[in-house]
Protein backbone atom coordinates (compact mmCIF):
# COMPACT_ATOMS: atom_id res chain seq x y z
CA UNK A 1 0.00 0.00 0.00
CA UNK A 2 1.30 3.63 -0.70
CA UNK A 3 -0.71 5.70 1.53
CA UNK A 4 -2.37 5.14 5.05
CA UNK A 5 -4.51 7.72 6.80
CA UNK A 6 -5.02 7.63 10.70
CA UNK A 7 -7.66 8.89 12.19
CA UNK A 8 -9.44 8.58 15.34
CA UNK A 9 -11.54 11.80 15.71
CA UNK A 10 -12.39 11.97 11.93
CA UNK A 11 -14.83 10.20 10.39
CA UNK A 12 -13.94 7.90 7.86
CA UNK A 13 -15.81 9.75 5.44
CA UNK A 14 -14.49 13.10 6.42
CA UNK A 15 -14.30 15.29 3.37
CA UNK A 16 -10.83 16.23 3.68
CA UNK A 17 -9.59 12.78 4.36
CA UNK A 18 -11.52 10.43 1.98
CA UNK A 19 -13.35 12.85 -0.58
CA UNK A 20 -10.28 14.80 -1.64
CA UNK A 21 -6.94 13.93 -0.01
CA UNK A 22 -7.57 9.67 0.04
CA UNK A 23 -9.56 10.11 -3.37
CA UNK A 24 -7.12 12.12 -5.52
CA UNK A 25 -3.93 9.95 -4.53
CA UNK A 26 -5.72 6.70 -5.46
CA UNK A 27 -7.36 8.70 -8.81
CA UNK A 28 -3.73 9.40 -9.59
CA UNK A 29 -2.83 5.40 -9.10
CA UNK A 30 -1.67 5.03 -5.64
CA UNK A 31 -3.01 2.15 -3.50
CA UNK A 32 -4.78 3.99 -0.72
CA UNK A 33 -6.50 2.76 2.66
CA UNK A 34 -7.81 4.93 5.99
CA UNK A 35 -7.72 3.47 9.50
CA UNK A 36 -10.65 4.85 11.41
CA UNK A 37 -14.04 4.01 13.38
CA UNK A 38 -17.30 2.41 11.65
CA UNK A 39 -15.83 2.48 8.65
CA UNK A 40 -18.04 1.72 5.62
CA UNK A 41 -17.58 -2.37 4.66
CA UNK A 42 -16.94 -2.29 1.33
CA UNK A 43 -14.14 0.17 -1.19
CA UNK A 44 -15.31 3.48 -1.82
CA UNK A 45 -13.53 5.54 -4.79
CA UNK A 46 -10.89 2.65 -5.05
CA UNK A 47 -9.77 3.20 -1.20
CA UNK A 48 -9.58 0.20 0.95
CA UNK A 49 -11.03 0.81 5.06
CA UNK A 50 -9.52 -0.62 7.89
CA UNK A 51 -12.07 -0.74 10.78
CA UNK A 52 -11.41 0.28 14.39
CA UNK A 53 -14.91 -1.00 15.61
CA UNK A 54 -16.96 1.35 17.02
CA UNK A 55 -16.96 4.26 19.34
CA UNK A 56 -20.02 5.53 21.88
CA UNK A 57 -17.15 7.89 24.09
CA UNK A 58 -13.51 9.94 23.31
CA UNK A 59 -12.48 7.65 26.31
CA UNK A 60 -13.05 4.60 23.87
CA UNK A 61 -11.50 6.47 21.08
CA UNK A 62 -8.76 7.34 23.18
CA UNK A 63 -8.26 3.57 24.10
CA UNK A 64 -7.60 2.32 20.58
CA UNK A 65 -4.73 4.68 19.88
CA UNK A 66 -2.29 1.60 20.46
CA UNK A 67 -4.64 0.15 18.09
CA UNK A 68 -4.01 2.57 15.53
CA UNK A 69 -0.06 1.75 15.86
CA UNK A 70 -0.32 -1.80 15.67
CA UNK A 71 -2.67 -1.63 12.73
CA UNK A 72 -0.19 0.85 10.90
CA UNK A 73 2.59 -0.97 11.67
CA UNK A 74 1.74 -4.66 10.62
CA UNK A 75 0.55 -2.84 7.43
CA UNK A 76 3.54 -2.80 4.50
CA UNK A 77 3.29 1.22 3.34
CA UNK A 78 5.12 3.71 2.01
CA UNK A 79 3.67 6.51 3.56
CA UNK A 80 1.91 6.97 6.96
CA UNK A 81 -0.59 10.03 7.26
CA UNK A 82 -1.91 11.23 10.18
CA UNK A 83 -4.47 13.33 10.67
CA UNK A 84 -5.36 13.64 14.61
CA UNK A 85 -2.88 15.49 17.66
CA UNK A 86 -3.82 12.36 19.44
CA UNK A 87 -1.78 10.64 17.18
CA UNK A 88 1.07 12.12 16.89
CA UNK A 89 2.67 9.20 19.48
CA UNK A 90 1.66 7.11 17.09
CA UNK A 91 3.31 9.28 14.68
CA UNK A 92 6.61 8.86 16.32
CA UNK A 93 6.13 5.56 16.91
CA UNK A 94 6.11 4.87 13.48
CA UNK A 95 9.24 7.10 12.09
CA UNK A 96 11.24 5.31 15.20
CA UNK A 97 10.21 1.43 13.67
CA UNK A 98 9.60 1.48 10.08
CA UNK A 99 11.52 3.29 6.99
CA UNK A 100 8.20 4.64 5.68
CA UNK A 101 7.53 8.51 5.52
CA UNK A 102 5.22 10.20 8.38
CA UNK A 103 3.12 12.44 7.70
CA UNK A 104 1.35 14.98 10.42
CA UNK A 105 -1.75 16.63 8.65
CA UNK A 106 -2.89 19.60 10.34
CA UNK A 107 -6.37 20.92 10.58
CA UNK A 108 -6.72 23.41 12.55
CA UNK A 109 -5.06 25.48 15.20
CA UNK A 110 -6.13 22.45 18.20
CA UNK A 111 -4.14 25.29 20.74
CA UNK A 112 -5.98 27.90 20.20
CA UNK A 113 -9.29 25.62 19.80
CA UNK A 114 -8.48 23.78 23.23
CA UNK A 115 -9.84 27.23 24.73
CA UNK A 116 -13.65 26.16 22.79
CA UNK A 117 -14.06 22.36 23.77
CA UNK A 118 -16.84 22.43 26.04
CA UNK A 119 -15.19 18.92 27.44
CA UNK A 120 -12.24 19.94 28.64
CA UNK A 121 -12.58 21.53 32.13
CA UNK A 122 -11.63 25.28 32.66
CA UNK A 123 -8.50 24.47 34.90
CA UNK A 124 -6.71 22.56 32.18
CA UNK A 125 -7.45 24.85 29.47
CA UNK A 126 -4.98 27.60 29.41
CA UNK A 127 -2.03 24.30 30.07
CA UNK A 128 -3.48 22.47 27.22
CA UNK A 129 -3.68 25.27 25.12
CA UNK A 130 0.38 26.03 26.03
CA UNK A 131 1.46 22.22 25.56
CA UNK A 132 -0.12 21.00 22.62
CA UNK A 133 1.38 23.83 20.04
CA UNK A 134 5.14 22.88 21.37
CA UNK A 135 4.28 19.25 21.83
CA UNK A 136 3.28 19.34 18.03
CA UNK A 137 6.30 21.76 16.91
CA UNK A 138 8.86 19.19 18.78
CA UNK A 139 7.35 16.44 17.27
CA UNK A 140 7.03 18.06 13.69
CA UNK A 141 11.04 17.58 13.47
CA UNK A 142 10.94 13.96 13.51
CA UNK A 143 8.08 13.81 9.84
CA UNK A 144 8.91 13.56 6.91
CA UNK A 145 6.59 16.19 6.02
CA UNK A 146 3.57 18.41 7.53
CA UNK A 147 0.56 19.14 5.23
CA UNK A 148 -1.74 21.93 6.98
CA UNK A 149 -5.04 23.40 6.14
CA UNK A 150 -3.92 26.75 5.43
CA UNK A 151 -0.82 29.12 4.95
CA UNK A 152 -0.55 30.46 8.88
CA UNK A 153 -0.94 27.28 9.91
CA UNK A 154 1.65 25.87 7.80
CA UNK A 155 4.51 28.98 8.72
CA UNK A 156 3.71 27.91 12.64
CA UNK A 157 6.09 24.24 11.14
CA UNK A 158 8.37 25.93 9.15
CA UNK A 159 10.92 25.96 11.56
CA UNK A 160 10.56 22.46 12.60
CA UNK A 161 10.10 20.53 8.95
CA UNK A 162 11.58 21.87 5.76
CA UNK A 163 8.85 20.18 3.49
CA UNK A 164 5.59 21.80 4.83
CA UNK A 165 3.05 21.73 2.07
CA UNK A 166 -0.33 23.38 2.45
CA UNK A 167 -3.36 22.24 1.09
CA UNK A 168 -6.41 24.21 1.15
CA UNK A 169 -9.85 23.01 1.95
CA UNK A 170 -10.85 24.24 -1.65
CA UNK A 171 -13.98 22.87 -2.38
CA UNK A 172 -14.26 19.59 -4.72
CA UNK A 173 -15.56 20.05 -8.27
CA UNK A 174 -14.64 17.54 -10.30
CA UNK A 175 -17.65 15.52 -11.18
CA UNK A 176 -20.22 18.35 -9.97
CA UNK A 177 -23.03 18.93 -12.32
CA UNK A 178 -24.28 23.00 -12.55
CA UNK A 179 -27.65 21.23 -13.40
CA UNK A 180 -28.12 18.93 -10.31
CA UNK A 181 -31.41 18.29 -9.50
CA UNK A 182 -32.66 21.09 -7.11
CA UNK A 183 -34.46 20.11 -3.51
CA UNK A 184 -37.77 21.13 -3.09
CA UNK A 185 -38.51 24.21 -1.14
CA UNK A 186 -41.48 25.38 1.03
CA UNK A 187 -40.64 29.13 1.27
CA UNK A 188 -40.07 31.66 -1.13
CA UNK A 189 -36.52 32.50 0.18
CA UNK A 190 -33.88 29.86 1.64
CA UNK A 191 -31.02 30.14 4.20
CA UNK A 192 -28.77 27.30 4.15
CA UNK A 193 -25.73 26.81 6.43
CA UNK A 194 -23.70 23.34 5.79
CA UNK A 195 -20.80 22.67 8.83
CA UNK A 196 -20.92 21.22 12.18
CA UNK A 197 -24.17 22.26 14.66
CA UNK A 198 -23.30 24.27 17.74
CA UNK A 199 -23.09 27.64 19.46
CA UNK A 200 -19.71 28.50 18.09
CA UNK A 201 -20.43 27.84 14.48
CA UNK A 202 -23.26 29.74 14.86
CA UNK A 203 -26.78 27.91 14.43
CA UNK A 204 -28.09 29.77 17.33
CA UNK A 205 -27.36 32.82 15.23
CA UNK A 206 -29.05 31.18 12.29
CA UNK A 207 -31.89 30.73 14.27
CA UNK A 208 -32.03 34.04 15.98
CA UNK A 209 -31.86 35.59 11.96
CA UNK A 210 -34.62 33.38 10.99
CA UNK A 211 -37.18 34.00 13.45
CA UNK A 212 -36.45 37.89 12.84
CA UNK A 213 -36.70 37.79 9.28
CA UNK A 214 -40.05 35.80 9.64
CA UNK A 215 -41.30 38.66 12.11
CA UNK A 216 -40.60 41.42 9.35
CA UNK A 217 -42.85 38.71 7.34
CA UNK A 218 -40.31 37.27 5.33
CA UNK A 219 -41.34 33.60 3.90
CA UNK A 220 -37.85 32.36 4.63
CA UNK A 221 -36.68 29.02 5.74
CA UNK A 222 -33.07 28.15 7.28
CA UNK A 223 -31.47 24.42 5.73
CA UNK A 224 -28.64 23.42 8.45
CA UNK A 225 -26.45 20.52 6.99
CA UNK A 226 -24.57 19.07 9.85
CA UNK A 227 -24.42 16.88 12.82
CA UNK A 228 -24.70 18.61 16.18
CA UNK A 229 -21.52 18.87 18.28
CA UNK A 230 -23.83 18.70 21.83
CA UNK A 231 -26.67 17.32 22.99
CA UNK A 232 -27.24 20.83 24.62
CA UNK A 233 -26.84 22.69 21.54
CA UNK A 234 -29.84 20.53 20.03
CA UNK A 235 -31.64 20.82 23.31
CA UNK A 236 -31.26 24.35 22.95
CA UNK A 237 -32.19 24.88 19.28
CA UNK A 238 -35.15 22.41 20.12
CA UNK A 239 -36.72 24.64 22.13
CA UNK A 240 -35.98 27.78 20.86
CA UNK A 241 -37.93 26.43 17.74
CA UNK A 242 -40.77 25.37 19.50
CA UNK A 243 -40.99 28.72 21.33
CA UNK A 244 -40.94 30.33 18.15
CA UNK A 245 -43.14 28.22 16.15
CA UNK A 246 -40.23 27.80 13.69
CA UNK A 247 -41.29 23.95 13.31
CA UNK A 248 -41.75 23.85 9.78
CA UNK A 249 -39.82 26.54 8.55
CA UNK A 250 -36.07 24.77 9.56
CA UNK A 251 -34.62 21.41 7.97
CA UNK A 252 -32.41 19.37 9.83
CA UNK A 253 -31.16 16.83 7.18
CA UNK A 254 -28.40 15.80 8.91
CA UNK A 255 -24.74 14.69 7.59
CA UNK A 256 -25.53 14.39 3.68
CA UNK A 257 -23.08 13.01 1.20
CA UNK A 258 -21.14 16.06 -1.07
CA UNK A 259 -23.27 15.56 -4.40
CA UNK A 260 -26.40 15.99 -2.23
CA UNK A 261 -25.31 18.63 -0.17
CA UNK A 262 -24.49 20.69 -3.12
CA UNK A 263 -28.26 19.98 -4.20
CA UNK A 264 -29.48 21.68 -1.31
CA UNK A 265 -27.36 24.76 -2.08
CA UNK A 266 -28.31 25.19 -5.50
CA UNK A 267 -31.48 25.18 -4.21
CA UNK A 268 -30.79 27.49 -1.72
CA UNK A 269 -30.73 31.63 -2.18
CA UNK A 270 -27.94 32.43 0.46
CA UNK A 271 -25.32 30.72 2.23
CA UNK A 272 -24.45 31.29 6.21
CA UNK A 273 -21.01 31.32 7.97
CA UNK A 274 -21.87 33.03 11.32
CA UNK A 275 -19.27 31.86 12.57
CA UNK A 276 -17.53 32.94 16.22
CA UNK A 277 -14.97 35.25 15.62
CA UNK A 278 -12.41 34.36 18.64
CA UNK A 279 -12.90 30.67 18.34
CA UNK A 280 -12.57 30.69 14.67
CA UNK A 281 -10.11 33.86 14.11
CA UNK A 282 -7.73 31.78 12.11
CA UNK A 283 -9.93 29.81 9.81
CA UNK A 284 -10.87 29.46 6.40
CA UNK A 285 -14.24 28.08 5.84
CA UNK A 286 -14.62 25.69 2.98
CA UNK A 287 -18.38 26.58 2.79
CA UNK A 288 -17.32 29.81 1.71
CA UNK A 289 -16.23 28.57 -1.40
CA UNK A 290 -18.92 25.47 -1.73
CA UNK A 291 -21.42 28.94 -1.34
CA UNK A 292 -19.63 30.93 -4.07
CA UNK A 293 -19.67 27.48 -6.35
CA UNK A 294 -23.20 26.96 -6.03
CA UNK A 295 -23.81 30.54 -6.64
CA UNK A 296 -24.37 31.72 -3.85
CA UNK A 297 -23.75 35.44 -2.31
CA UNK A 298 -21.83 34.83 1.78
CA UNK A 299 -23.47 35.83 4.96
CA UNK A 300 -20.22 36.06 7.17
CA UNK A 301 -19.26 37.26 10.38
CA UNK A 302 -15.72 39.34 10.34
CA UNK A 303 -13.03 36.54 10.24
CA UNK A 304 -10.11 38.20 9.00
CA UNK A 305 -8.27 35.32 7.62
CA UNK A 306 -11.47 34.15 5.78
CA UNK A 307 -12.97 37.21 4.14
CA UNK A 308 -10.16 38.56 2.03
CA UNK A 309 -11.04 35.32 -0.28
CA UNK A 310 -14.26 36.46 -0.82
CA UNK A 311 -15.04 39.47 -3.16
CA UNK A 312 -17.16 42.13 -1.67
CA UNK A 313 -19.55 41.88 -4.45
CA UNK A 314 -20.39 38.37 -3.15
CA UNK A 315 -20.34 38.53 0.58
CA UNK A 316 -22.24 40.49 3.54
CA UNK A 317 -19.91 40.57 6.45
CA UNK A 318 -21.77 41.63 9.64
CA UNK A 319 -21.00 42.14 13.72
CA UNK A 320 -21.23 39.16 15.50
CA UNK A 321 -24.70 38.37 17.34
CA UNK A 322 -26.16 41.90 15.60
CA UNK A 323 -29.54 39.91 14.68
CA UNK A 324 -30.53 42.87 13.01
CA UNK A 325 -27.77 43.71 11.18
CA UNK A 326 -27.81 40.01 9.54
CA UNK A 327 -31.90 40.34 8.97
CA UNK A 328 -30.85 43.96 6.96
CA UNK A 329 -28.02 42.13 5.18
CA UNK A 330 -30.04 39.22 4.01
CA UNK A 331 -32.81 41.58 3.01
CA UNK A 332 -30.31 43.27 0.89
CA UNK A 333 -28.93 40.27 -0.74
CA UNK A 334 -32.46 39.08 -2.07
CA UNK A 335 -32.88 42.29 -3.34
CA UNK A 336 -29.80 41.69 -5.49
CA UNK A 337 -28.72 39.89 -8.64
CA UNK A 338 -25.73 37.96 -8.55
CA UNK A 339 -23.05 37.17 -11.40
CA UNK A 340 -23.00 33.45 -10.86
CA UNK A 341 -21.23 32.72 -13.76
CA UNK A 342 -18.63 35.01 -12.66
CA UNK A 343 -18.65 33.24 -8.79
CA UNK A 344 -18.24 29.90 -10.54
CA UNK A 345 -15.26 30.51 -12.84
CA UNK A 346 -13.81 31.92 -9.40
CA UNK A 347 -13.60 28.75 -7.97
CA UNK A 348 -12.37 26.95 -10.81
CA UNK A 349 -9.57 29.24 -11.71
CA UNK A 350 -8.60 29.78 -8.09
CA UNK A 351 -9.70 28.00 -5.39
CA UNK A 352 -10.68 24.51 -6.20
CA UNK A 353 -9.43 21.34 -4.68
CA UNK A 354 -8.46 20.05 -8.17
CA UNK A 355 -5.58 22.68 -7.73
CA UNK A 356 -4.34 21.38 -4.05
CA UNK A 357 -4.66 17.78 -5.61
CA UNK A 358 -1.88 18.88 -7.89
CA UNK A 359 0.51 19.51 -4.77
CA UNK A 360 -0.56 16.45 -2.68
CA UNK A 361 -0.05 14.45 -5.39
CA UNK A 362 3.63 15.96 -5.78
CA UNK A 363 4.50 15.51 -2.11
CA UNK A 364 3.79 11.44 -2.54
CA UNK A 365 5.37 11.18 -6.04
CA UNK A 366 8.54 12.59 -4.24
CA UNK A 367 7.57 10.22 -0.70
CA UNK A 368 7.45 7.34 -2.31
CA UNK A 369 10.73 7.24 -4.55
Amino acid sequence: MDSLHLTTAHTPIDTRIFDKQATSLADAGFSVGIVAHDTPDRRQNSVQFIDLGSTLSRVDRWRNIPEVARIAKQLDVSVYHFHDPELIPVGLYLAATTNSAVVYDVHEDFGHKAAGREWIPDPVTLPIAYTIPRVERLAATRFDAIVSATDRLGRKFMQSNDRVVTLHNYPRIDGLSSKMDTKERQADHVLCYIGGLSELRGIHRSLDLLNMLRERGLEVELWALGTWRTDADKRRAERFIRDHDLEFHVEFPGYVDYEEMFRYLYSADIGLSLLDTAEFETAIPTKQFEYLYAGLPTLTTPLDAAIRFLPDRFRHVVPQDDTEAAADAVENALQRDYDIANMRSLIEKKYSWEVEAKKLIALYEELCR
